[in-house]
C-alpha cells in the first residue's frame, strides 16, 4: 500500500509518515506540503490511501477532498486533523472521507488506528487513555508514545526558574478562555523537540542555553506541547493549544502572577533518553 500523507507541517508529516513506515502493510510513503502539491503529485505517483490535515494555507483539507471526488479520484481519504466536532465530522464523512484521526495523538495511537482501519474496523477518533492516571505517569506515556524514546518524569518541589531559559505554551479552554501554562526549560524543549523528528542530539545541545529555538524546533515543540493538551489540567478537561513562546533567561513570563496565585501548579523533572533533562511545571488556571 502506497500512502500519501499532506500537511503543511513539516514536523506533522514525519510524525505521520515515521508511524506509516512501522506498519508492514505500508510499502512506501510520499508527502506533500499543501493540497495543491498534492494535486500535481497524484497523476504521476498513484496512491491506495491519502492522510490529509484539515486546516491548511491555500486549498483546506474539505477542499482537497471535494476537488478529487468532483474528479472521480475515489482513492480512500483521511483526515488527521484538530478538528473533531461533530459538524467536521459529518462534512467529512458527507464530503467521502473513510475516516478522521483527531489530534492530538501519540505515534502508538496513529498506528493503532490506521492498523484498525487497514484491518476494516472503526476508526472513529483518538481515545483520551491518558486520562485519569495520575500526572507524572500520563507525561510520560504521552512523551515516550510520540517521541518513540524512554522518558522519566518524576514530580519536584519548584519548577524552572526565572534565570534559566524558558518555553511556554499557552492553551484556552472550549470556550476560548485562558485554562492553562506549561512552562518547560530551554534545555528539554530543545532535547524534546530534536527527539521528535530525528535530529542528532547536538542539535539540541546547541540551543540549550539560548532562550529562541529555530524555526524547526519551535515547530516541533508546538506539536509536542498540543500533544499535552490531553493532560495538562488537573480536572482532566481538554484544551486547545493556543501558542507556544521563548524567554531568555532573566526574563520575566507575561502570566508569572497569574502562575504564582493559580489553583494547581504541579512540577516535574522531565529526563529524556539522550537528549537531556530539565524542569517542566503545568498550570491550570
Amino acid at each position: 500500500m502506497r500512502v500519501l500523507v499532506v500537511d503543511d507541517s513539516r514536523a506533522m508529516r514525519m510524525i505521520v509518515s515515521r508511524e506509516l513506515r512501522n506498519i508492514d502493510a505500508v510499502s512506501a510513503v510520499l508527502e506533500a506540503d499543501s493540497a495543491e502539491s498534492a494535486i500535481e503529485l497524484l497523476p504521476i505517483e498513484p496512491v491506495d490511501l491519502i492522510l490529509c490535515d484539515w486546516n491548511m494555507g491555500g486549498m483546506t483539507g474539505l477542499e482537497f477532498l471535494q476537488a478529487l471526488r468532483a474528479a472521480d479520484w475515489l482513492v480512500p481519504f483521511g483526515f488527521v486533523t484538530s478538528e473533531s466536532s461533530e459538524a467536521i465530522l459529518a462534512s467529512a464523512f458527507a464530503a467521502g472521507a473513510a475516516f478522521l484521526i483527531a489530534k492530538p495523538f501519540t505515534g502508538a495511537e496513529l498506528t493503532s488506528k490506521i492498523e484498525s482501519y487497514l484491518s476494516g474496523a472503526s476508526v472513529a477518533g483518538v481515545s483520551d487513555g491518558a486520562l485519569g492516571k495520575d500526572r507524572p505517569m500520563a507525561v510520560a506515556e504521552l512523551l515516550e508514545g510520540l517521541l518513540r524514546k524512554p522518558v522519566k518524569v518524576v514530580p519536584v518541589e519548584e519548577g524552572p526558574a526565572r534565570q534559566v531559559a524558558r518555553w511556554t505554551a499557552d492553551y484556552v479552554d472550549a470556550q476560548g478562555c485562558e485554562a492553562a501554562i506549561c512552562v518547560v526549560e530551554t534545555p528539554i524543549a530543545a532535547g524534546m523537540s530534536a527527539a521528535l523528528t530525528l535530529m542528532s542530539p547536538a542539535v539540541a545541545t546547541q540551543w540549550s542555553s539560548s532562550g529562541t529555538l529555530p524555526d524547526v524546533l519551535s515547530e516541533n515543540f508546538h506539536e509536542i506541547t498540543n500533544v499535552l493538551s490531553k493532560v495538562v489540567r488537573t480536572d482532566g478537561a481538554r484544551c486547545i493549544l493556543r501558542g507556544v513562546a521563548g524567554f531568555a533567561p532573566g526574563e520575566k513570563l507575561p502570566d508569572a502572577e497569574r502562575i504564582g496565585a493559580a489553583p494547581s501548579c504541579e512540577h516535574f523533572r522531565v529526563t529524556l533518553d539522550d537528549y537531556g533533562t530539565g524542569l517542566m511545571s503545568l498550570v491550570t488556571l
